[in-house]
């Protein structure tokens, strides 16, 4: 449930401010574009101005939610708006604008859905029950009464169908549902929204993802599933990491029948290493992910580890082998 009060005042700084500054997360998934896509189009349609803060470009597939907007990077506009609206973002380091948000000169609103969120708002606007951010937007967007129609819909159905991984995330609770008829019920066409995350892929994502399943590693009696991935497995296939982001890889890991825990490690041309891990049956993987500097959610989390790749593989399974082996069959 979101706080009341918190609530109200961030309803009396949407209805009242005429400028708004929106930032989401570096490497943006669908939750992240298709909450400021949204956002944006709501307040727009309200006669509000607003501009956007992107580190990184969003995904192919979710670029068009963004098409002609321009993704301001830090330093290139002064922070003097209304309010600063910081979405789907545990903390300021992980949206690439922390120096540029040490003394704002405005209020920053911060609206999420993670548990390991910060709470680095001047407003922070959190509930860790929601399936996504943009279940939040919608239920906020009704409240403050705001516009809600087709346009404003196709981003917010977007990410809350990626984020609650097409409602199949355990212990979704009836309000992610809600949000969903509430976004169905503008007259938004849902079939091209689905069609668009699912039956389109990259002949890129498709060979990275079958390198990945064939070379994918089963340990401790079929319970934990895990594959690494190097940089130079990902220029063999004319990948990025946006296409393993994209391909569906880390939700396949624990797809498979007996895995509890999944876990992704991807290595980075800045030779970072960058970990996924995905969860069933109320492991908790999140806890393993704070421990390494990251967050996320329970069955979802994420960090990234400046080492080589097999130090990082062969530390992270330990922490996660060491949680399983205690955890009921």
């Amino acid at each position: 449930m979101l706080p009341t009060d918190v609530l109200n005042q961030v309803i009396a700084t949407l209805q009242k401010g005429q400028r708004f500054f929106l930032i989401s997360h570096v490497r943006p998934d669908g939750d992240a574009v298709g909450c400021l896509s949204g956002l944006a189009r709501s307040l727009r349609k309200a006669g509000k101005t607003v501009e956007l803060g992107l580190v990184d470009p969003p995904p192919e597939r979710f670029a068009f939610l963004l098409e002609g907007e321009t993704l301001h990077k830090p330093g290139e506009r002064p922070l003097d708006h209304d309010a600063i609206i910081i979405l789907d973002t545990g903390d300021l380091p992980r949206t690439g604008f922390a120096e540029a948000l040490e003394r704002p000169a405005t209020v920053v609103i911060n609206i999420d859905h993670h548990p390991s969120n910060t709470g680095f708002g001047d407003l922070n606007l959190l509930d860790v029950e929601a399936s996504s951010t943009c279940e939040m937007i919608v239920f906020l967007l009704e409240r403050a009464r705001l516009p809600l129609d087709p346009e404003v819909a196709q981003g917010l159905y977007l990410g809350l169908c990626t984020d609650s991984r097409f409602f199949q995330n355990e212990n979704l609770r009836p309000a992610a549902h809600h949000a969903a008829q509430r976004l169905l019920e503008t007259g938004l066409d849902a079939g091209a929204i689905v069609g668009r995350l699912l039956s389109t892929r990259k002949l890129s994502e498709v060979r990275i993802l079958g390198h990945a399943l064939l070379s994918l590693q089963l340990e401790m009696d079929g319970r934990l599933a895990w594959v690494a991935l190097s940089a130079a497995d990902l220029a063999r296939h004319g990948a990025t990491m946006a296409d393993v982001f994209a391909c569906g890889l880390f939700g396949q890991l624990t797809g498979i029948d007996g895995v509890i825990a999944g876990v992704g490690f991807v290595e980075h041309t800045d030779g970072k290493i960058y970990c996924e891990f995905r969860s069933r049956r109320g492991f908790d993987v999140k806890e393993i992910a704070v421990g390494l500097g990251g967050g996320g959610h329970l069955a979802a989390s994420g960090c990234s580890l400046a080492r080589p790749l097999a130090d990082v593989t062969a530390e992270v399974l330990q922490r996660v082998r060491e949680r399983l082996g205690g955890f009921p069959h």
